[in-house]
């Protein structure tokens, strides 16, 4: 809570001092009876104590868990819970920032009584992610308008705009280059291998008891332990990677995020070993592991704004190229790991990073969301280079995933999975 005198009567009692004291000058009696008003206000501004702050605060959204591109009612209740009256209330809710008010403010401002209530409306625009509203500020005047109390009132609000990968088995598209393997589908148990003659020492369990008892040969049966492959989650977080279709509209970058996280819910019900790998600012990386321990650590690091901002990095800070990071990436990942690579390939930076994994033998999906826009003659000319880094892609026995995140994530899995 901060508390601040305002400079809202500073001039009048300027005007009221310099009149009377004209009046004293000139002893002229009219002069000093017209400041006597300004004085008066002026006085009065710092006489009179700060509103107390006993505001109780309530969010209530229409639908917590929307389609994308659906509207989304916000409706914001204040409540004056103390004995005094608050003569000016100033509020602005904490809207997700990207999410855009359609219809509507989301600012308000009233005077409460004791007990009494205010309540407004506004609307948003549903877009790809977990959005989480953040605290309302609130500005409480006194009568004079000259002390300003600023404070913030909060209640956990969510809006979860999924687009859930149910259907299409993850394993079927980050793996699907990645030649002959031990697994299917990211499954694990115990798989049949080899048979060969007995020798002296090899377990009584390993005999095969049915092939003796019907030709009295003992030959031995070798089993082999399927295991999940590993899945990196590869997201393209640098500087200009955070371009939109137009003002107001979700960047590349939250649609990545908003992708890793339902791609993590994918993988990790089948309990394949899923690691994270960052480029940004800095390269971050996550070692694939298993578990609802590790799962966890990976949302949160999805969500650290440090790690993934949600807005661009300071670009005389930033580093664009990616050959520090696609070199630390190849010496961490193991031989067979499968990489899916979320970018919305704006520059060449995502084909040397799919270039280089796939010389290493690493089986490599792009997931791209589209954010070009066919406005003009330059938005044309980025999505014929996007489009022709797609066929780059392809060329190179990467799998790629155009999405436009106007569809669901799914259906673009799945119309790659059956290309």
């Amino acid at each position: 809570m901060t508390t601040r005198r305002t400079t809202r009567w500073n001039l009048s009692l300027a005007a009221a001092m310099l009149t009377s004291g004209t009046g004293v000058l000139l002893a002229e009696p009219m002069l000093l009876l017209v400041s006597i008003p300004g004085v008066v206000f002026a006085t009065y501004s710092h006489v009179t104590s700060a509103p107390t702050p006993t505001l109780e605060f309530e969010r209530s959204l229409t639908d917590s868990d929307p389609s994308h591109g659906d509207p989304v009612e916000v409706t914001v209740t204040l409540r004056n819970a103390g004995d005094r009256t608050l003569p000016n209330v100033c509020l602005a809710d904490g809207v997700p920032p990207m999410l855009s008010v359609r219809n509507g403010s989301a600012r308000h401002a009233a005077a409460l009584g004791p007990g009494d209530e205010t309540t407004f409306s506004y609307t948003v625009t549903a877009k790809h992610g977990v959005h989480r509203f953040g605290p309302a500020s609130a500005v409480l005047e006194d009568a004079s308008r000259s002390i300003e109390v600023e404070t913030t009132v909060e209640e956990e609000t969510e809006l979860a705009c999924r687009s859930p990968v149910r259907t299409v088995s993850l394993g079927r598209i980050a793996h699907r280059h990645a030649g002959a393997t031990a697994t299917t589908d990211g499954e694990s148990g115990i798989e049949f291998s080899t048979v060969r003659s007995y020798r002296p020492g090899d377990s009584p369990a390993s005999i095969d008891w049915n092939r003796y008892a019907r030709d009295g040969e003992l030959t031995t049966v070798s089993f082999r332990e399927n295991r999940s492959q590993a899945t990196v989650l590869c997201l393209d977080a640098r500087n200009r990677c955070y371009r939109s279709t137009g003002r107001g509209e979700p960047h590349a970058v939250l649609y990545e995020r908003a992708a890793a996280r339902e791609l993590l819910e994918a993988i990790s019900e089948s309990d394949g070993p899923i690691g994270l790998a960052v480029f940004g600012t800095e390269f971050h990386w996550v070692t694939p592991n298993t578990g609802s321990r590790h799962a966890a650590t990976l949302r949160r690091t999805l969500e650290d704004e440090d790690v993934l901002p949600l807005e661009p990095p300071d670009e005389r800070n930033s580093d664009d190229s990616v050959d520090g990071g696609t070199r630390t990436l190849r010496t961490r990942i193991d031989r067979g790991t499968g990489v899916v690579l979320c970018s919305p390939l704006l520059d060449d930076g995502p084909l040397e990073i799919a270039r280089s994994l796939r010389a290493d033998g690493h089986p490599v999906t792009v997931l791209s969301p589209d954010v070009t826009a066919a406005e003009s003659l330059g938005t044309d000319l980025a999505r014929i280079r996007r489009d022709n880094r797609i066929d780059a892609l392809r060329r190179a026995s990467a799998s790629v995933v155009d999405w436009d995140p106007a569809t669901p994530l799914e259906a673009a899995i799945r119309n790659e999975v059956t290309r």
